[in-house]
C-alpha cells in the first residue's frame, strides 16, 4: 500500500486538552489544515527578514518575540507580520505564556485569514509539546500484511505469504507469555527520530484469525495484558517455504524498508516439526545481542579461521 500524510485542522487542536489552547480571533479562519509537523518561532521575520523562513508551519509567539513586538512601531510590525504570513499557508498563530496578541499582530493575522490562538504554557514546554502531538498526527504512515508482536520487549513484525502460519506462529507466542499488537494488517508510522510505530486499525484491535478456529479475541482468551496498542518496531521476520540455499551460520545482515527507515530482517523457513514460536523467541534474543555487539556468528567464523590458519601454518601449507 502506498504511505499517505494525515493533516489537522486548527479547530482540531483546541479540542486537544494537553495543549491548554484557546482562540483569541479569527474563529472563521478555524478550518485551515496543518500539514507541516515542524514548528517555528518567527524571530527574523518580524523584522522583515524571510531567508528561510518556514512558511507551512504553525508559528509560536514567546515572550522574547512579544517583548519585540512591543518595541516595534506599530505600522511597520504590521507590514512585516503581513509580508511573513504571505510567504505560504501559515496555518495559525500561537500566542504561548498567556500572553494576549498586540493590536497590529491581530489586525496582521485577520488580513491574511490566519486564526490567532493562545495557551497558557510556556513557549519551550509547549513547542516540544506540541511537536511531539504533531508527529504522532502528521507522521506517514502505511499498511502491511502481517502479524506484529511484543516479543521479550522488541517489536517483531512477522511476514509472509497468505496460509504460510503467521497467526498460528502468533498465537503460540501469546500463549507463552508475549504480547499482540495486530493481526493480518499492522498500520505503521514513521515517527521522529526515524523510527517505526506499528498498531492495529480499530476494528481489528484485539482480534485474531486462525484458520480452522476463525476469529478468535485474544483479550478475553488470554486477559488484558495479551494485547498492546502500538509497539516500536525493531524488527522483522519472514516465513517462508522450504528453500534450498539457506545461511546455515546466520553471518548475512539482511534488512529491508519500510517508509525508507531499515530493519534488520531474518526468514525462517517453514517445514514440519519446527517450532517457528521458540525460533523467533531465539532470534529475538539474538537480535538484542546484535544490538549490544556481540555477534555470535562472526565471532565463531572468526576462531575458525583463527584455527585453520594456524593448523595451515603448522603444515607449511597456506589456509
Amino acid at each position: 500500500m502506498q504511505p499517505f500524510t494525515k493533516s489537522v485542522t486548527v479547530s482540531e487542536l483546541l479540542q486537544v486538552k494537553r495543549l491548554h489552547l484557546e482562540l483569541v480571533c479569527g474563529k472563521r479562519y478555524v478550518h485551515r489544515e496543518i500539514t507541516s509537523s515542524s514548528v517555528n518561532r518567527p524571530g527574523l521575520a518580524l523584522c522583515g527578514q524571510l531567508d528561510y523562513f518556514r512558511a507551512n508551519s504553525v508559528q509560536v509567539f514567546g515572550r522574547g518575540e512579544h517583548a519585540f513586538c512591543a518595541k516595534e512601531k506599530a505600522g511597520q510590525l504590521k507590514n512585516n507580520i503581513a509580508k511573513m504570513l504571505g510567504q505560504g499557508h501559515v496555518p495559525c498563530v500561537i500566542m504561548a505564556a498567556d500572553l494576549d496578541p498586540l493590536p497590529a499582530v491581530r489586525k496582521a493575522c485577520l488580513g491574511a485569514d490566519v486564526p490567532v490562538l493562545k495557551t497558557k504554557m510556556e513557549s519551550a514546554a509547549f513547542v516540544a509539546e506540541f511537536s511531539r502531538y504533531l508527529d504522532e498526527r502528521l507522521s506517514p504512515i502505511t499498511h502491511v500484511h502481517g502479524v506484529l508482536l511484543n516479543v521479550s520487549g522488541s517489536g517483531v513484525l512477522l511476514r509472509g505469504e497468505a496460509g504460510i502460519g503467521k497467526s498460528e506462529c502468533a498465537l503460540e507466542l501469546i500463549k507463552r507469555g508475549h504480547i499482540l499488537v495486530a493481526d493480518d494488517v499492522v498500520e505503521v508510522q514513521r515517527r521522529w527520530g526515524r523510527f517505526l510505530v506499528g498498531s492495529c486499525p480499530e476494528m481489528l484491535k484485539h482480534y485474531i484469525e486462525v484458520r480452522g478456529l476463525g476469529i478468535l479475541d485474544v483479550e478475553l482468551l488470554f486477559g488484558i495484558g495479551s494485547t498492546l496498542d502500538e509497539m516500536k518496531i525493531e524488527m522483522e521476520v519472514e516465513l517462508t517455504p522450504p528453500a534450498k540455499n539457506i545461511d546455515r551460520l546466520g553471518l548475512e545482515q539482511k534488512t529491508s524498508q519500510i517508509l525508507g527507515v531499515e530493519l534488520p530482517s531474518l526468514t525462517i523457513p517453514v517445514t514440519p516439526g519446527r517450532n517457528l514460536a521458540v525460533l523467533i523467541e531465539v532470534a529475538v534474543l539474538n537480535q538484542q545481542l546484535k544490538s549490544q555487539g556481540i555477534f555470535a556468528a562472526k565471532e565463531f567464523s572468526q576462531k575458525m579461521l583463527c584455527r585453520m590458519n594456524k593448523t595451515a601454518k603448522r603444515n607449511g601449507t597456506k589456509a
